[in-house]
């Protein structure tokens, strides 16, 4: 979580997109930021985990004052400080029974690398032979991954400027959790790789970047950008497939096939991101030449369900549904733990529809000699 009051300019939090999109940094350095009410959430979630790691680690702390609260944020958060105690005693074991240092909420400095720069470590331990960075994700829609996070990178070297002083340790342990979908990613490096890194990658991207030079480059990182909408690198890049000349100008060949699925996805996002920022601007007054605002389809709902159920009684018409609430609805009620114990033996999660990925994918390929997968063919 970066620093709750400001974000710089070469934020950890983006620092995969810098690094990768030098320019994008300057370019989108004036632009707003957009609020939604899932980062409120997260926020929020941030605020609870902290106050009450705080207090498990016997730290005096007000309780915050928070805007958005359920049972599952209590819940997830809780099992947030489990994890984070387990990791400490581990710690603590590895050191022969001595307490290993430890942050909550820290921030820390790594302008050795890039000018000015900052960010705030959920939790950090610390020893002679170890330093653990856990970074709380409160998110359901995109998985993090641990392994070669730059934004764990950076702030594992903004523990290193401020602690190689006190501490002598060369194993670095970053690890992503993200409860609300079960993810906990640990990826483990070494302060020499790191600093390596430092030097080679950051140090340069970071230089560039604060000058405003480099490349634009578009890729994964673009997800998160203030300028993703209206983007012309990233419109170069997504559209080019339209204009390439293949060999056969009537059939495509597996080759061609292929070419065209690597960049669909950024393909289908870009025109998602331009329709949404179009709509936007067109709700905030714009006036586009071709296009106008219309109402959008919706869904028909009873104003009064008491009324609607006595005049359907009243016509021996049963107006109660029998059908079983949902699974996600229950599990809900119930929390995770409590629903897997009454209920897991009766949960079936059947077959996904088959779906094309990159080979880099950690999902094992389909056998599809074992495989029936007619009832898909027939759906189409």
């Amino acid at each position: 979580m970066e620093d709750k009051k400001q974000h710089c300019l070469l934020g950890g939090s983006s620092a995969e997109r810098w690094i990768n999109c030098p320019p994008s940094a300057r370019l989108t350095e004036d632009m707003e930021d957009v609020t939604s009410i899932f980062a409120e959430e997260g926020s929020n979630a941030h605020s609870l985990a902290e106050y009450k790691l705080n207090k498990a680690l016997g730290n005096n702390i007000e309780y915050p004052k928070l805007t958005i609260f359920s049972k599952e944020m209590d819940e997830y958060t809780d099992s947030y400080v489990s994890f984070v105690l387990e990791q400490i005693e581990s710690l603590k074991e590895e050191d022969s029974g001595n307490a290993p240092y430890v942050m909550v909420e820290h921030q820390v400095s790594y302008d050795k690398w890039v000018r000015d720069s900052y960010g705030t470590i959920d939790f950090l331990a610390a020893n002679n032979k170890t330093l653990h960075i856990i970074d709380l994700k409160y998110g359901l829609g995109v998985k993090v991954d641990a392994t070669e996070n730059s934004q764990l990178k950076i702030y594992a070297l903004g523990a290193i400027q401020e602690l190689e002083c006190l501490y002598d340790f060369e194993k670095i342990i970053l690890t992503i959790y993200q409860p609300r979908i079960g993810n906990v990613s640990t990826w483990e490096t070494t302060k020499t790789e790191l600093l390596k890194w430092a030097e080679d990658v950051l140090k340069p991207a970071a230089d560039l970047a604060d000058k405003g030079g480099g490349i634009f480059r578009s890729g994964p990182w673009c997800k998160f950008c203030k300028a993703k909408a209206i983007c012309k690198e990233r419109s170069k890049v997504a559209l080019e497939i339209l204009n390439q000349e293949f060999r056969n100008p009537a059939l495509l060949s597996d080759n061609e096939i292929e070419e065209i699925l690597l960049k669909a996805d950024d393909i289908s996002s870009y025109l998602n991101d331009i329709k949404d920022f179009a709509v936007a601007k067109a709700l905030d007054g714009k006036k586009w030449i071709n296009f106008k605002l219309v109402e959008g389809r919706s869904t028909r709902k009873f104003t009064d369900e008491g009324s609607v159920i006595n005049v359907l009684k009243e016509n021996n018409i049963n107006p109660y549904d029998t059908k079983l609430r949902s699974i996600t609805d229950i599990e809900k009620e119930l929390g995770k733990a409590k629903f897997k114990t009454l209920l897991d033996n009766f949960v079936n999660k059947p077959q996904g529809k088959p779906t094309l990925v990159l080979r880099s994918d950690k999902r094992e390929e389909l056998n599809l000699v074992n495989t029936d997968f007619d009832v898909f063919k027939e759906e189409k």
